[in-house]
């Protein structure tokens, strides 16, 4: 029979246990009323038992109840026509009720969730410390706070064909890069997977070069950094169930910078990006370049350092590239213990972990002391630029490599390959390296003072960029 056509509470009582596989936390009450029996289906733990005993139980088994179910009810209520999008909203947290042939669904959603905090990923000395949780309303409450505004636009959809996740995609119109957001939509619409969990899922799903160790897609746990991105024109998405959303589309610079670079001064902000770009280079270039000046160019090294890093390569058994690789390794290893441990554990393991091991392969003759600081100072630069980790470890081995077996010309090679291959990437058909245009330039390495800041980037809005008045 249709199940749009069952009349009796009774059937559909039956046909609710049935769609739900009688699972344990789907409970579904029958109700006698002084006009018939309501049917009432809810999933346990997600709704608010207050609201339900007060404005739904009360209101039903009272003596003034005459069949009418919108005026009877004291909260929300929509009808319902379609019994699959009666089944969804059940599932999604809300009470169904079914009363003489016809659904309703009322929105007394509550569940336990984290409270906002902090993010720990993305620490600021300066600017709001809120941060996103795991629950979409709390995520988009959060940037509607921050932009006060009717053109902010938040679009929601579903993915997974099993998960039923819902997604949003905000932008302010009249703002936002429409062909960025056309693109966004196009590749979205195109996802057929069963689950979606997380942002992390749509990233490589919606990303057109998966392979590549660099996302062209940016992320962040802090609203006042997805309000300043979609104020850029860009176009942000959440996921519910995470607290981390993507923004897009993202320039390699942007790696560079922090949020907080706009809330100090700009000779401050300008010498902290300098600092990190260093850093970045120090990452992923040094360990390679010490291997290929002491392996083929040591006439390249002053005297004093070099009869240094000759005495100690006399010391030890392997060549400077196992010995940097060997320690690299090692290097990730404890990085990732400290990251999966406890907290308080794992800072103390990644810790004492790299002076132990590192000052017991010195003593023991495997590795010379100029690699393990050599090694030391390019994690540690790696740190100042997490967001490129991925990135700089990747290309750290491939440096090592090329230049254990050609020296500064394999060094040389690769940076070549490293610059070409950014310059020919493109995050939602914008060149992510496109930051040299000439309003961009005062906001890129260098921070000008927020009075000149006046456009927004014109490799990403090219329409309404004035953002500054006189």
């Amino acid at each position: 029979m249709d199940q749009q056509k069952i009349p009796d509470s009774e059937l559909m009582f039956n046909q609710l246990k049935l769609d739900f596989k009688n699972s344990f936390d789907m409970k579904i009450e029958r109700v006698p009323t002084n006009s018939g029996e309501v049917v009432l289906a809810y999933v346990d733990g997600m709704i608010n038992r207050d609201l339900f005993n007060r404005d739904v139980i009360t209101p039903l088994k009272s003596d003034s109840f005459a069949g009418d179910i919108p005026k009877s009810i004291l909260t929300s209520i929509d009808k319902v026509d379609d019994h699959q999008k009666f089944i969804i909203e059940i599932l999604n947290g809300s009470l169904g009720i079914y009363y003489n042939g016809e659904r309703f669904i009322s929105d007394i959603r509550k569940w336990e969730k984290r409270s906002v905090e902090t993010p720990g990923s993305e620490n600021a000395t300066r600017g709001p410390k809120e941060g996103f949780t795991e629950d979409l309303l709390t995520n988009t409450a959060l940037l509607r706070r921050k932009i006060r505004n009717e053109n902010l636009v938040l679009e929601s959809r579903v993915l997974g064909r099993q998960s039923r996740t819902k997604v949003v995609i905000g932008y302010v119109d009249g703002i936002a890069n429409k062909e960025v957001l056309a693109l966004l939509r196009e590749r979205l619409d195109q996802i057929d997977i069963d689950s979606v969990l997380e942002t992390g899922t749509i990233e490589q799903l919606i990303d057109n070069k998966p392979l590549i160790p660099l996302s062209t897609i940016g992320m962040s746990q802090k609203p006042d950094v997805i309000a300043s991105k979609i104020m850029e024109g860009r176009v942000c998405l959440f996921c519910d169930g995470s607290p981390h959303a993507l923004y897009l589309p993202e320039l390699f610079i942007e790696n560079l910078q922090r949020s907080e670079d706009y809330y100090h001064r700009a000779p401050i902000a300008t010498f902290l990006r300098i600092i990190r770009f260093i850093g970045f280079l120090i990452s992923v270039i040094l360990p390679g370049f010490y291997v290929g000046m002491a392996t083929f160019n040591p006439e390249m090294l002053p005297p004093s350092f070099l009869v240094t890093i000759i005495s100690s390569m006399e010391q030890t058994p392997f060549p400077e590239a196992i010995e940097i690789l060997f320690l690299v390794l090692m290097m990730e290893l404890l990085k990732e213990s400290g990251t999966r441990l406890p907290k308080a554990l794992g800072s103390a393991v990644s810790i004492v972990g790299a002076l132990i091991i590192g000052e017991a392969a010195v003593n023991a003759g495997i590795v010379s002391a100029p690699s393990v600081i050599i090694v030391a100072l390019s994690a540690v630069a790696g740190f100042i630029v997490p967001n490129l980790n991925e990135f700089t470890t990747i290309y750290k081995l491939i440096f090592i490599i090329f230049a254990s077996l050609m020296g500064i010309i394999g060094l040389a090679a690769v940076l070549v390959i490293m610059i070409t291959q950014l310059s020919a990437m493109r995050s939602f058909d914008i060149p992510i390296m496109s930051f040299f245009h000439k309003n961009e330039l005062k906001d890129s390495l260098l921070r000008f003072p927020t009075r000149h800041l006046r456009f927004r980037p014109a490799s990403i809005q090219r329409e309404n960029f004035k953002r500054i008045g006189k």
